[in-house]
């Protein structure tokens, strides 16, 4: 019986490591290249995980129907966030290398 329960608490503790290891952000997941990427990844499967959390949480059709519409409106923004964070990320590299560029044509 003890080691049941031993057993329950070492999960336990697990999990709940697991989860507030989740909740940590990336150093540089914010910012920059990489950051812009994962908005616009994240914005193209919103549609899709939308739809599905209105299916499961919500009426039969009417919570499909408005998962799939929320769904849009944050794949237009995060896309659109994404785009603009990366060309706010690109200018400066673009600046950089401008001199450069006569020299390789």
């Amino acid at each position: 019986m003890a080691d049941n329960g031993r057993r329950w608490l070492i999960v336990g503790c697990c999990v709940a490591g697991l989860v507030m290891a989740a909740r940590v952000p990336a150093a540089g997941a914010d910012d920059g290249l990489l950051g812009g990427v994962a908005d616009i990844v994240t914005g193209a499967l919103s549609i899709p995980a939308g739809a599905i959390a209105g299916t499961l949480n919500g009426p039969p059709i009417l919570g499909t129907v408005t998962g799939t519409l929320l769904g849009a409106l944050n794949t237009l923004s995060l896309t659109s966030r994404g785009v603009l964070r990366l060309a706010g990320a690109v200018v400066p590299l673009v600046a950089r290398l401008a001199p450069l560029l006569p020299v390789f044509l």
